[in-house]
């Protein structure tokens, strides 16, 4: 491609994607040409970032509905006398459903939606159907924050099994959480990662990872592609 079909692609991406979107990357580079390689590679990182959000958020909400699983089995339901099931989604404690809020019956309303191609005595949404629908934001905010007892609980009684290599205080594993979840926001909408401390997510996704399990650390440590993708940052 010789300069001046480039300049003229160029051009065309300044006009379709607007300068507004390209103006972060432009501050940047400095020139229009070095916006667009900036632009390229951001492009690259987000999907990068969100390759490593499928492993993470995926990861994370196992290990927590599991422990939540065997913890919600040990309840009594006050009303009843009996004990709630296993399955803390369908049938959550009286905790639980006050800790989890409207997000539970938003999962549910989500996983509706997404049964309804199946045969008609098979519509009722599944465990598996639900967890899949809750949100990372769920996964965040089950983790105990300031003067909530009731998360404190969750932790101490629950949740704690489920990062048994955490080696750090639990609000600093709420912290790293935290941070992949605004990132994984910033990705989902599209948002220029140029200017983030994406280095600083990756340590907390592997963070997290690693108070789950020590080998899929070491794995997920092979297959992630952010640290690569940052050191491939075009230059100014």
């Amino acid at each position: 491609m010789n300069r001046r079909e480039q300049i003229s692609v160029e051009a065309i991406l300044l006009r379709r994607l607007s300068r507004p979107r390209l103006a972060p990357y432009l501050d940047t580079a400095g020139s229009l040409q070095g916006a667009v390689r900036l632009y390229r590679w951001n492009v690259e990182l987000s999907g990068a970032v969100y390759e490593a959000l499928h492993i993470f958020e995926v990861v994370l909400r196992n290990a927590m509905d599991e422990q939540l699983c065997v913890w919600n089995a040990g309840q009594v339901d006050p009303t009843t006398g009996e004990s709630h099931s296993s399955d803390w989604l369908l049938d959550p404690s009286i905790l639980l459903e006050r800790v989890v809020g409207r997000d539970l019956p938003e999962a549910k309303n989500r996983a509706g939606h997404s049964t309804r191609a199946r045969p008609k005595d098979q519509r009722d949404p599944l465990h598996a159907d639900i967890l899949a629908a809750l949100s990372m934001g769920t996964w965040r905010f089950l983790l105990p924050g300031r003067n909530d007892l009731g998360k404190q609980l969750l932790w101490d009684e629950a949740l704690h099994h489920a990062f048994p290599h955490l080696r750090r205080p639990v609000h600093e594993l709420e912290r790293a959480v935290d941070g992949v979840y605004r990132l994984r926001n910033r990705v989902a909408h599209l948002e220029p990662l140029i200017n983030s401390s994406i280095a600083a997510q990756l340590a907390n996704m592997r963070t997290v990872i690693g108070a789950i399990d020590q080998d899929l650390l070491s794995w997920f440590a092979s297959v992630e592609k952010i640290g690569a993708t940052l050191k491939a940052r075009p230059k100014p």
